[in-house]
């Protein structure tokens, strides 16, 4: 049958032995649950919380001024900042930020010092400081404040300041230093001093912040997301380890936003309403020169009513005039445009003066064009700096509008130069005709037309500045602030129950993969169906391991006669028939892989339990490099094989009696130079033979053969050569020196021991079943008690007990 190659990983699932290696490292699995519970408690007591503040804004497009009016230029001017998009980057940017900084107490940031965290005070400092800055190098430095009393106090690590000099200042005075000016004022000593008290002497310090350096900073850490785009919410939120100033900071975001879109939708309004009421005070003049001349005119003229006769004339007249009026009107306004477009100054105001006008939807259509480029100029200005390429694209796009609306602007004033100049040679015409009309009655006329004219257009700007005082009253804040944030949530960092699952994760993970690796490189025997599985080799049988602490190679068998320990040698003496049932006297030889598995002390009692069947038995110690016999035997080990086999003593003078019958031993001797030479010597051959001659069974304790080659020769001569492995000790590895030993160097009839095995294997039947096996697979309901040694099972309360107390006896 072909045997399994033998490898460094376990191959196949040992359920029993995973349990038997977890048990053994029970301590270190309960040693990393420790670590990781003391690591979730430190970083849980040693990590400064962060607190995040959340408010929920609304967008709104309700405007009253709209739904009376219902201009849908205004429309369009004013959607554009309620884009959701563009008011998320105007939340966000900059220009807001700095508005809500300029209004929280961020001048100055206060701070206690702890041994391990540091505290911002925000609104809770129990003083207060007030500077005038010299050197901006002082901006951003970390300024120490050591309180000496109610009144009194010291400053240090000021850069530039002489540190040497020891200056102690008073509270409510400037202090005079050569970056910066100081005026501290404590407010509330008895905190002040139970801090210092508790922390350190240096408990406390501040710094004078940048504003732009902190808006970026706080840039940073501001999130403001869409929550629902078609309710048209916005999510703002930012972190800080000061639960207060994160909710200032959101909350002053909200206002701000509030207050400045209110400020940029009523800036248009406002300049309309400005220019309407320049350009009524302009007519409000030339329409008071009218009336004061027509009634000038009338008292001088003593004229109240002028005939019918020149109705006619008169009408005709009176229209060529109006639109010459309005030529020159139009004139005027156009020329306006034109040196506002080319100077960049607000064109809005224009566009609901051409409004409604048929003849001007060119120049409407190319003045909302440029304000749209105007308005993305603005916006790219907020999100990005001059220099680049975007800002410089529009800038470009702009001046080509600029050019475009410039050359319609001069084309239109060009037309209308044309037709005033057709009108004015009409009313040349008509007023020829007025000459046959008496003087006075055509003077009247004229200045009764300027007066009406100058009175229609007073009146209809009028009208135009009560339609945008209404629309200027309409624009409120209209964005509703749907969640506040409040100063009172827990903190989101750190999150204790995950740090403690994932603490505790770790340390589980920890231990399994220590136990998983542990089993996967486990390469030592526990089993002797293990040792089947690599090997032809007989398996003789096992030995279980002993409750105590047991001498050097000490004789055991004859002490506890009925212990398991006795039967499994007694086990081992009778399948040692079925090997060679041969007349005469056999020679046991007995080696391992290493020293430490126990070979002496199988030796040892194996030749007690055969001197107890009645059989002479002398064991011989041919592990002459490191003896142990007469330790075992507690013995002196003067002489022995070594000085037997160089002719200095003879056998009958190195033969010892044991204290149980039929068991006699011979010592190592004294250690030679030479133990391989003197073990192939012919006079051990000669030895040999005299002793078969005396004794019944000769155990031969060799070197190991894994160390040494000293013992292969007596192993090649022995009747039953036994190899010695032990559980838990013995690696899978040495079964390949059983294998060399049976087919490189032809050892017959090699049987293997394991020695040392777990007695709570035995107890589940570990090496039943075996053709040379140890079957007395007792459990504890059947067969208790049948051996001295047996003890009753131990709960699990009792071995942690029984541990402690191992532990607290050493």
């Amino acid at each position: 049958m072909a045997k399994k190659k033998i490898s460094p990983i376990n191959e196949e699932f040992d359920f029993k032995l995973l349990v038997t290696i977890a048990r053994k490292n029970t301590l270190w699995f309960a040693l990393f649950i420790l670590l990781a519970i003391l690591s979730a408690y430190l970083v849980l007591r040693y990590t400064a919380p962060i607190y995040e503040a959340t408010s929920v804004l609304q967008l709104s497009e309700q405007d009253k001024a709209r739904s009376i009016l219902d201009d849908a230029q205004i429309k369009r001017f004013t959607d554009q900042n309620n884009k959701l998009a563009s008011s998320i980057e105007l939340i966000r940017s900059k220009v807001i930020v700095e508005r809500v900084l300029r209004k929280l107490p961020l001048q100055v940031s206060y701070f206690s010092k702890g041994e391990i965290l540091t505290n911002e005070l925000y609104k809770q400092s129990p003083f207060t400081v007030e500077f005038r800055i010299k050197d901006s190098s002082i901006i951003g430095a970390t300024i120490i404040v050591d309180f000496l009393s109610a009144n009194t106090y010291k400053l240090s690590n000021i850069k530039g300041a002489n540190q040497s000099k020891e200056s102690t200042y008073k509270s409510d005075e400037w202090v005079n230093l050569p970056q910066a000016d100081f005026r501290i004022s404590i407010d509330d000593f008895a905190t002040i001093q139970a801090l210092q008290q508790d922390l350190s002497r240096d408990a406390f310090y501040f710094r004078i912040n940048s504003l732009p350096a902190m808006a970026d900073h706080i840039i940073k850490d501001l999130s403001v997301t869409p929550l629902n785009v078609e309710a048209r919410t916005i999510q703002i939120k930012i972190k800080e380890k000061n639960q207060q100033k994160a909710t200032d900071i959101v909350n002053g975001v909200a206002v701000e936003f509030n207050k400045y879109d209110l400020e940029k939708n009523s800036e248009v309004a406002d300049k309309i309403l400005d220019f309407i009421d320049n350009t009524i005070a302009s007519i409000d003049i030339e329409l008071s020169n009218s009336e004061n001349s027509l009634e000038r005119f009338k008292k001088e003229n003593k004229i109240v009513n002028p005939e019918a006769s020149a109705s006619t004339i008169l009408r005709q007249l009176d229209e060529l005039q109006t639109e010459l009026y309005a030529y020159d009107h139009e004139l005027n306004l156009y020329a306006n445009i034109r040196k506002d477009v080319n100077d960049n100054n607000e064109i809005g105001k224009f566009l609901l003066s051409l409004s409604g006008r048929s003849n001007d939807n060119q120049i409407v259509s190319q003045l909302s064009r440029l304000q749209d480029l105007i308005d993305q100029r603005d916006q790219v200005r907020i999100q990005a700096t001059e220099n680049s390429e975007v800002y410089k694209s529009i800038l470009v796009r702009l001046k080509n509008q600029q050019e475009l609306l410039t050359r319609i602007l001069l084309n239109e004033e060009a037309q209308l130069k044309s037709r005033r100049e057709i009108r004015l040679k009409e009313i040349q015409q008509i007023e020829s005709k007025l000459g046959r009309i008496p003087q006075q009655q055509a003077e009247y006329g004229r200045l009764q037309r300027l007066f009406s004219i100058n009175e229609k257009f007073y009146s209809m700007l009028l009208e135009k500045k009560a339609e945008f005082s209404i629309t200027r009253a309409g624009y409120v804040p209209q964005h509703i602030i749907l969640q506040e944030a409040k100063p009172n949530a827990p903190p989101v960092s750190p999150n204790k129950a995950l740090i403690i699952s994932a603490s505790l994760i770790v340390g589980l993970l920890a231990g399994f993969i220590l136990i998983i690796t542990r089993y996967l490189l486990y390469n030592e025997i526990n089993a002797l169906e293990e040792v089947g599985q690599y090997t032809d080799a007989a398996l003789l049988g096992i030995i279980p391991k002993y409750k105590r602490e047991i001498p050097i190679s000490q004789l055991l068998v004859d002490k506890n006669p009925k212990s398991v320990i006795s039967e499994a040698f007694r086990s081992v003496r009778t399948n040692l028939q079925f090997i060679s049932y041969g007349e005469g006297a056999k020679m046991i030889a007995v080696t391992s892989t290493i020293s430490g598995e126990g070979k002496t002390f199988n030796a040892i009692n194996l030749a007690g339990v055969i001197a107890f069947s009645g059989l002479k038995v002398v064991i011989l110690d041919l592990d002459m490099r490191k003896p142990k016999i007469h330790l075992g035997f507690n013995v002196e080990n003067n002489h022995g094989i070594s000085t037997l086999l160089i002719g200095r003593d003879s056998p009958e003078s190195c033969i010892m009696k044991s204290s149980l019958a039929n068991l006699d031993f011979i010592t190592a001797g004294p250690i030679p130079p030479n133990p391989a030479e003197l073990i192939i010597n012919p006079k051990m051959d000669d030895l040999l033979e005299y002793l078969k001659k005396i004794y019944d069974i000769i155990i031969v304790d060799l070197p190991p053969v894994g160390i040494v080659s000293d013992g292969i020769p007596m192993m090649q001569k022995a009747d039953y050569p036994l190899y010695i492995l032990r559980a838990n000790y013995s690696r899978k590895m040495f079964i390949a020196q059983i294998n060399k030993l049976i087919t490189e160097n032809k050892v017959k009839n090699l049987s293997i021991i394991l020695n040392g095995v777990e007695m709570s294997r035995l107890k589940y039947g570990y090496g039943y079943g075996y053709s040379y096996g140890y079957g007395y697979g007792y459990g504890y309901s059947y067969g208790y008690g049948y051996y001295e040694d047996d003890e009753p099972p131990v709960s699990l309360v009792g071995r942690v007990t029984n541990l402690f107390s191992k532990k607290k006896n050493k």
